[in-house]
């Protein structure tokens, strides 16, 4: 029998059988203060975790304090930091570790990425990646990268490509990516070596149109949906989770 790493058996907590997983991301706070939604930690990721999601994204203070403790959705400590009083909230600074992840009881750990920002910004995002891709490695922590681009760019599908790739290539065991375009998801999907999730984006737009959207992608390939402002802002949490659920799992 094949012994089974660290990082693999976290990864199960995260990935389910039918190679899918539905994350919902809470770490919204640091950068925009407390919106609408976040005013109770606590409720909302009780809610999320009754409504079936896969994985909790959340800085360490809401993990340690609000995160319930129970068997069926993964902690996943987020790793990266700015806040919007920044002329330039979308270059991160590293404000956890893997290390103090893996002392807190976290399934995994996640770091944001923002390229197409300069020279040394890009420079020291992939220096800051590798960093703590290592570290990752050595503890047997999975590593989400979610990847975003500063572009002006109509087409953003082959940039979103691009990120995505670097990613992976870099040490991400699951990539976070923004939705590249209808034509470019089944690229996405098999171009990237590693489960790729689309960024929920923002509340605009209806909930239908947005549900239909997660079902093409997740028909083209794509493993799954890392969703923040859809679920917390919603009236209804614990049911906006439910039904991405049945999407992503394929009840839905």
């Amino acid at each position: 029998m094949t012994a089974v790493n660290g990082k693999e058996r976290r990864l199960r907590r995260l990935i389910a059988e039918d190679g899918r997983t539905l994350l919902v991301a809470l770490d919204h706070s640091v950068t925009t203060g407390v919106v609408g939604g976040l005013t109770n930690m606590g409720s909302v990721m009780r809610s999320v975790v009754s409504g079936g999601a896969d994985g909790i994204v959340a800085h360490r203070g809401s993990a340690a304090r609000e995160m319930p403790v129970q068997r069926d959705t993964a902690m996943i400590v987020h790793l990266s930091g700015n806040t919007a009083l920044s002329p330039q909230s979308e270059l991160k600074a590293t404000v956890c570790e893997p290390e103090t992840a893996a002392a807190m009881g976290a399934d995994a750990v996640s770091a944001h990425i923002t390229l197409g920002c300069g020279h040394r910004e890009d420079r020291d995002a992939l220096v800051g990646l590798g960093a703590v891709a290592r570290s990752c490695d050595r503890l047997g922590m999975p590593l989400l990268v979610m990847t975003y681009i500063r572009t002006e760019a109509t087409d953003i599908g082959p940039d979103v490509l691009h990120a995505s790739r670097i990613a992976a290539e870099l040490g991400a065991d699951i990539v976070k990516a923004a939705h590249p375009g209808e034509q470019y998801l089944t690229d996405l999907a098999a171009q990237v070596p590693v489960p790729v999730v689309i960024a929920g984006g923002g509340p605009d737009g209806s909930w239908d149109a947005f549900l239909n959207s997660a079902k093409n992608a997740i028909g083209a390939g794509i493993a799954g949906l890392c969703v923040g402002r859809r679920v917390f802002g919603s009236v209804d949490p614990a049911r906006a989770t439910a039904e991405l659920r049945g999407v992503v799992h394929g009840s839905g």
